[in-house]
This record gives C-alpha cells, sequence and structure tokens, in this order.
C-alpha cells in the first residue's frame, strides 16, 4: 500500500479589512481656476467605477472625498487594493481625481490627478482598520503651469497619514 502524503501548512492569509479613505486637495485658487483654458463652471471630481463623485468641503481652499477600500496582503505579505474608486493593476493601484469643465455648452473631462497608493503600508492601513481611523492623502491643487494639478502628484506632507477617531 502507497505512504500517504500530506500537504505541507500553508500560513493563511490575513482577512482582507475596509477601511475608511480621505483624499483632500488643497490650495486651490479663490476662482476655482474659473475660465481655465476658455473652460467655465470648472469641477474636481473622484472618478469611481460608476461615475463621479462630487466633493465636500475641507476649508476654504480645498476639497475633500471620503471613500472605502478593502486591503489584501498577498502571500509575500505586500498590500493590494480594491474598492469602486481604485484604479489600476496589482502593485500601481491609484486615485484619479478629475477635471472637468464646460466649453461651448459642453462638459469635458480635461486634467486628472493620479493620487497613488503605492506608498500606504500595510502597518497603515492595519492601524487604520484596528482604530477605526481614516486613511489620508493631500495633494495641491495647483500644476506647475497655473492650472489644476495633473498626472501623478506627490502627496502633501509627506505621504499617507493615518487619523484615528
Amino acid at each position: 500500500m502507497p505512504a500517504k502524503t500530506t500537504k505541507a501548512a500553508s500560513t493563511p492569509k490575513a482577512a482582507p479589512a475596509t477601511v475608511r479613505v480621505r483624499i483632500v486637495c488643497e490650495g486651490l485658487p479663490a476662482n476655482r481656476f474659473e475660465g481655465f483654458d476658455s473652460r467655465r463652471n470648472l469641477l474636481v471630481t473622484l472618478q469611481t467605477k460608476d461615475g463621479f463623485a462630487l466633493p465636500t468641503p475641507a476649508g476654504k481652499d480645498a476639497l475633500a472625498w471620503t471613500t472605502e477600500i478593502t486591503v489584501k496582503t498577498d502571500a509575500e505579505g505586500q498590500p493590494d487594493f480594491s474598492g469602486l474608486a481604485v484604479h489600476g493593476k496589482r502593485g500601481e493601484r491609484f486615485f484619479y481625481l478629475s477635471w472637468s469643465g464646460e466649453r461651448a455648452g459642453v462638459r469635458e473631462m480635461f486634467r486628472r490627478i493620479k493620487v497613488h497608493l503605492r506608498d500606504l503600508t500595510a502597518v497603515q492601513a492595519a492601524r487604520a482598520q484596528k482604530s477605526g481611523g481614516t486613511l489620508e492623502a493631500r495633494v495641491h491643487a495647483v500644476a506647475k503651469d497655473g492650472g489644476p494639478a495633473c498626472a501623478s502628484v506627490s502627496l502633501v506632507g509627506g505621504g499617507w497619514t493615518v487619523s484615528e477617531t
């Protein structure tokens, strides 16, 4: 009778955690870029898989969005993120803040800020989840050309932070 083989015990993966995220776009000019590139009624929204989420005021020159993400840990212990507002492939996840405006009566998107998740650590995500806190990223609203910020941007204040409630 052949010997019975057993599989080696595998290390269980941590259960996915849901964490609240707040993205703040600060330093908006008083005119909110009105008239930029002949556009009117400019908006900056959080782009989701279902459309666009409107911001809430976060001070006199800032807007904010709050969403949730799911944090999973891969076999190497690296975090991976998913959620309604998360875009990109594994290891390159990000959020989009999308600028749109009206020109000739038509609303069109014309720039997007990419807020990367690559510098968000598993430790920060776990801390926010355990405390019921919020992960926060801050970006500056103005690009070098004086218009709305776009492309991949550095986070203000050195990166992601955890605010505990």
